[in-house]
């Protein structure tokens, strides 16, 4: 099979910088995956949740760092009929509760979790509702497209 891939002729090309240059590479490439999002992510208190219906901003609430289990209930509109939903808040992270059975049949946006980052969201898509986290911390404000 070597002689097949032509793998001897790479061995004897190759030196030892080359392989330990190739392998950094690759054990960096790796590691990146994982820490980016580390990077990126705010650690600092000042996070807000923010609840967006159809594109439009519903309501924003302080995103807090409590024991505690606090319910939050909002409403919001949907094809003329008023309905609740309710975000729980615990330990500095969010979880949508189910909402109703007659908007969103399946229970998909209760089982996506808690979050706690702003690279994070919560979706239901059926009528266009989104749970994100928003940071209003400079590192954020430093990280553009353009660095990129």
């Amino acid at each position: 099979m070597i002689k097949e891939l032509n793998l001897g002729q790479l061995k004897e090309i190759t030196t030892r910088a080359d392989k330990i240059l190739i392998l950094s590479i690759l054990l960096l490439s790796i590691l990146m995956i994982f820490l980016t999002p580390k990077i990126i992510a705010d650690s600092g208190t000042n996070k807000q949740i923010v609840i967006i219906l159809d594109d439009q901003e519903l309501y924003r609430y302080r995103l807090e760092k409590d024991n505690r289990l606090k319910k939050i209930k909002f409403d919001f509109n949907f094809e003329g009929e008023t309905y609740q939903g309710m975000l729980r808040i615990k330990d500095g992270k969010v979880k949508l509760d189910r909402l109703s059975q007659d908007i969103s049949p399946l229970p998909i946006h209760s089982n996506m979790g808690w979050i706690s980052e702003s690279y994070q969201v919560i979706v239901c898509l059926p009528i266009k509702l989104s749970v994100t986290i928003e940071s209003n911390s400079k590192k954020e404000e430093e990280i553009d497209i353009m660095s990129f």
